[in-house]
This record gives C-alpha cells, sequence and structure tokens, in this order.
C-alpha cells in the first residue's frame, strides 16, 4: 500500500503547485466562484484515472464553462457524502448531549467524530465509482459506494484524520486548506487503487 508521506512527497516535489494551489484555495473561500476550484479538482482526478503521477492542471487550459458544471458535480458529492453525514452526526452528538444535560461532555460529540470520519471515505469511494465509467449516477449506487468504503476505510484512517487535523488547524484559513487537503486525498485514493486493482 502507497504511504501518504510517499504521495505528499511526491505532490509536493514537483514545480509549479504553489501557484495552482494559491489560486484554488482563494477561489475556494468565495460562494459560487468555489464551484470552479471545486471543477478543478475533479478535472484533476479524472486525470488520475490515466496516470497517478500527472501534476496538478494547468488554470490557463481549463474550460471554464465545463469547470463549472464539474463543479456542480463535485459539491453534490460532498453535499450528499459528506454534508449530510456531518449533519446527522452533528443532530444526535446534540440530542445525546442534551439528554444527558451534558453530563457526558465531549463524548457526546462522539457520533459527529464517527461521521465527521465516515464523510470522507464515502465521497472518496463515491468519486472512485463515478470515474470508473465516467457516470456520475454510478457515484449515487448506495451500495457500491459502501461496498467500496468497506474495502478502503482502514487504508483512508490515516490520510483522513489528517485532512481534518491540517482542515480544523488551519480553519482561519480554511480555503486554502480544504483544497490542499482534497487534493492529496484525491491523489492519496488514486494511488491506492492503482495499487489495489494491480
Amino acid at each position: 500500500m502507497p504511504s501518504l508521506e510517499a504521495v505528499c512527497v511526491r505532490l509536493f516535489s514537483k514545480s509549479g503547485w504553489i501557484p495552482k494551489v494559491i489560486l484554488g484555495g482563494a477561489l475556494s473561500f468565495v460562494p459560487v466562484l468555489n464551484l470552479f476550484a471545486l471543477g478543478y479538482l475533479l478535472v484533476y482526478a479524472r486525470g488520475l484515472r490515466h496516470s497517478p503521477l500527472i501534476d496538478l492542471p494547468e488554470w490557463s487550459d481549463m474550460d471554464w464553462p465545463r469547470l463549472l458544471i464539474d463543479g456542480l458535480r463535485f459539491f453534490g458529492l460532498l453535499a450528499l457524502y459528506v454534508g449530510c453525514p456531518l449533519l446527522l452526526g452533528w443532530t444526535v452528538s446534540l440530542i445525546l448531549f442534551f439528554l444527558t444535560f451534558g453530563i457526558l461532555g465531549v463524548v457526546a460529540y462522539f457520533p459527529l467524530a464517527i461521521c465527521g470520519f465516515l464523510g470522507p471515505v464515502f465521497f472518496l469511494s463515491a468519486l472512485g465509482a463515478y470515474l470508473g465509467r465516467d457516470c456520475y449516477r454510478d457515484a449515487f449506487n448506495i451500495r457500491l459506494v459502501l461496498e467500496e468504503s468497506l474495502t478502503m476505510w482502514k487504508f483512508l484512517a490515516l490520510p483522513v484524520i489528517c485532512f481534518w487535523g491540517i482542515f480544523l488547524l488551519a480553519l482561519p484559513l480554511y480555503g486554502f486548506s480544504f483544497f490542499l487537503g482534497v487534493w492529496v486525498l484525491i491523489a492519496y485514493y488514486a494511488s491506492l487503487r492503482s495499487r489495489t486493482s494491480s
């Protein structure tokens, strides 16, 4: 299995990634414009199907109307597979907190932590299902996504925990930390899938 460290060294040792990430991170701060950043990440994920060693594409090469459509698709997957679990976990945690009158303290937020961990695993599995045949409908095949998640979660545990750690520590810079973190997660997942399928 590929190590997260090896994937990060490979990504960050290539020249030219910093301005691309800065632009993507800056767009991620702005509502509506953040869809272009999401679309850009989807274009990158598509490229990984052919080669796990590709660089981030040039922003100047992007077809911006297509990027917006891809961004909406990417956002749909994020909303369903990350947003919904987080909302469910937050709701259950609040109910648990109030039913126990706060006695449990932070333990009451354990459901939120579990859902926060599972969300990115579901999302990456759905993204993999979508890109497998380049059919967006495949990403909503819940059975396929769950089967992939059950297979991959143990390999994705450390990368997902690192993603949330960096995202929460750099919360004031959430646009950059989100864009950078998702880029690394997508690259790691693609590397993982290429190893397991070979």
